[in-house]
């Protein structure tokens, strides 16, 4: 295997290396936002793809209007349920001539190309050993050299590629652990918790594994969250009749179908708002009893833990959706955005039920910063709704993210759970005024307190 950086080498160089070598293989190219992969067979290209939402070659096809989006979102979720390669689905499908598919599969290479070539530290690896594909009718055969000369000539024409700096992975290795590391310290154990050299290291080594646990997981994953077992034991007493099920207080449920539904990317669609909409999406789909069966997609019982996510889902979105009232925005939106913005603090609570951490300070910084991590991570990985990662990533206060932070208020476990305005919530008077804050947050009091009375049992 080789590796390194492209601030080092450049990427021109490299594919005439490859090339000049008649290599076979994977070279990958990450940078801040995801991975851009080329597969070469005796120094040609024959395949590309990205993690990038807009570099999918779904969403790739979409744009050229080749196939209907409806029928290319069910056959890539359905590649992505079964864990199988998407173009094996699109050949099987047969409405869709390989011509066409080559010539958007060059396109497609020419574009990551040149935004490569634009992009800022972006780090390689070449893996001869990988088992590259030669994917029949689908296959390409460029040149590295052509391409490269395509891509400038792509770049020179065409505007100027926006380059986003902004970094949505969870690093684990080097500089960037080290300040993840000091930082959870820092917030996580006080002076009157005095540690000896030993302690910090054994510290040091545990959020390392949950880390790295983390990392690995959201590096193989393709943004598909495992069901606790309470609710695929919901999701089957709710599908009934061959009807899609309600997915009111299922938010892994809920996330996964927004997965689903946000997996081709449309010209003035961002994906769906309301749990209404989704299961719209999701009926048409019709990949419930899949999901739902497949063990790959189980999770072991976590008990309390299980308990509580759908008890807090229930409570927060009913809070959020009165909260919404009174700031001018639809009810089903915030239901919606609290079934999905909870479920990144809940994998990472998963994650320390099975590596505890005896400290209560560090565990509550690590589920801090570690739950905002991955939560910006995958809703940009699944290309989620503008909304929804504008919570997620927190960098400024939005009427929605007034809404949930309002609406987590009257949660008996408010502290666990994800901010969504930052600054603890000081930015709340950049979005609206105090009397609006204060009706929305009277409405959300009440139905709490409703939500309240409805959960105590008959003398």
């Amino acid at each position: 295997m080789i590796e390194g950086s492209l601030d080092r080498l450049h990427f021109g160089d490299l594919l005439q290396w490859l090339q000049m070598g008649g290599v076979s293989g994977r070279l990958t190219l990450k940078d801040s936002r995801g991975e851009r992969r080329f597969d070469f067979i005796q120094g040609r290209i024959c395949y590309a793809s990205s993690t990038h939402p807009t570099e999918r070659l779904a969403t790739w096809l979409a744009g050229r209007e080749l196939m209907p989006v409806a029928q290319l979102r069910k056959i890539l979720a359905t590649s992505m349920v079964r864990r199988g390669l998407f173009t094996d689905f699109l050949v099987a499908d047969d409405d869709i001539a390989p011509e066409k598919v080559r010539e958007s599969l060059t396109d497609l290479a020419e574009a990551i190309t040149s935004r490569i070539l634009a992009s800022q530290q972006v780090r390689f690896r070449f893996e001869p050993e990988y088992p590259v594909l030669d994917i029949l009718g689908f296959s390409l055969n460029l040149e590295p050299s052509h391409l490269l000369m395509e891509a400038a000539r792509r770049s020179d024409e065409g505007p100027a590629i926006d380059v986003e700096d902004e970094s949505y992975e969870l690093d684990v290795v080097g500089e960037a652990f080290e300040n993840l590391f000091w930082v959870v310290a820092r917030d996580g154990i006080s002076e009157e918790e005095a540690l000896n050299g030993e302690q910090v290291s054994h510290l040091h080594d545990l959020v390392r594994d949950i880390v790295s646990t983390l990392a690995q997981w959201l590096a193989s994953s393709p943004g598909l969250v495992p069901l606790p077992v309470g609710q695929l034991a919901e999701l089957a007493a709710r599908r009934t009749g061959g009807q899609p099920p309600p997915l009111f207080g299922l938010p892994h449920t809920v996330w996964n179908q927004m997965v689903l539904a946000c997996s081709v990317r449309q010209k003035d669609w961002g994906g769906p708002v309301t749990l209404g909409e989704l299961e719209g999406i999701s009926s048409d789909l019709d990949l419930w009893d899949e999901l739902a069966d497949s063990e790959v997609f189980h999770r072991p019982d976590a008990g309390r833990l299980d308990e509580v996510i759908g008890q807090v889902i229930t409570t927060w979105s009913r809070t959020a959706a009165a909260a919404a009232i009174p700031l001018g925005l639809d009810p089903e939106v915030a239901s919606l955005a609290v079934h999905l913005v909870a479920v990144p603090t809940d994998l990472v609570l998963w994650v320390l039920t099975t590596l505890p951490v005896p400290q209560q300070g560090l565990r509550r910084a690590l589920l801090s910063h570690l739950s905002r991590r991955v939560g910006t991570r995958l809703a940009y990985l699944v290309d989620f709704p503008a909304e929804i990662r504008e919570i997620l990533d927190l960098r400024e206060a939005t009427p929605l993210g007034v809404c949930l932070h309002l609406g987590r208020e009257f949660l008996p476990s408010a502290a666990t759970w994800p901010a969504t305005v930052p600054d603890d919530g000081e930015a709340l008077l950049d979005v609206a005024s105090p009397t609006v804050l204060a009706a929305a947050a009277d409405a959300a009091r009440q139905a709490a307190e409703t939500a309240d009375a409805e959960t105590v049992s008959p003398d």
